[in-house]
């Protein structure tokens, strides 16, 4: 019986989708990080990034497995810089998702504009393509300013923990990983648009 009514739900969910509800179904994690190596023992081992910083929550769960935008390429993102971070929101998207390529623009936009003001907020992309030269056409293509989990340490670090059943999806959750506002609300697909509305309203500035 539970196996029957978990496949009228994704069934359902396919039918909303072709009645416009905006997001592509995503029913298992796409990427091929499941037999990537375990995480070193020393994740720091060849890199000088000054005095070490003691990381907690997400910022010491995704340390030393960041990557940025830099001159075209993806390098290592200093995970020190988040040591103050309160708000986290991860969006969950991918390059062959045209809603997605809709609205990351849009979310660009918000990031550039609302970062330099709240250094206690900070987005996490999660990438949903087949490989990482995916992966990184897209942060260029789109110019993403922002922190993305290393493509090989997605499926390691569990970083699809809060992605509903479709993307585009952005997720705003505090330091205690508490979900605070979610493109999904339960089964209804309210969007990303509204989860940056919510950024606004529930991330302080400091």
């Amino acid at each position: 019986m539970a196996t029957f009514s978990i496949s009228l739900k994704r069934i359902a969910f396919v039918i909303a989708l072709s009645l416009g509800c905006g997001a592509f179904p995503v029913l298992g994690q796409t990427n091929n990080a499941t037999n990537s190596p375990s995480a070193s023992d020393n994740p720091t081992a060849g890199l000088n990034l000054g005095e070490p910083v003691q990381l907690t929550g997400f910022a010491g769960k995704f340390d030393r497995h960041l990557v940025t935008l830099e001159n075209g390429r993806l390098k290592k993102f200093d995970t020190s810089t988040l040591k103050d971070v309160k708000y986290w929101a991860f969006y969950y998207s991918a390059s062959w998702c045209p809603p997605c390529r809709a609205f990351t623009p849009k979310l660009v936009e918000f990031y550039n504009q609302f970062k330099s003001k709240h250094p206690n907020f900070e987005l996490i992309f999660v990438n949903h393509d087949q490989s990482e030269d995916d992966m990184l056409n897209y942060m260029k293509t789109d110019v993403m300013p922002w922190p993305a989990v290393q493509f090989d340490a997605i499926e390691r670090l569990k970083a699809n923990q809060y992605c509903g059943e479709g993307i585009p999806d952005l997720v705003l959750v505090d330091a205690n990983g508490k979900v605070l506002s979610d493109s999904f609300h339960g089964a209804d697909y309210v969007g990303p648009e509204q989860v940056i509305e919510d950024i606004k309203k529930l991330v302080p500035t400091p």
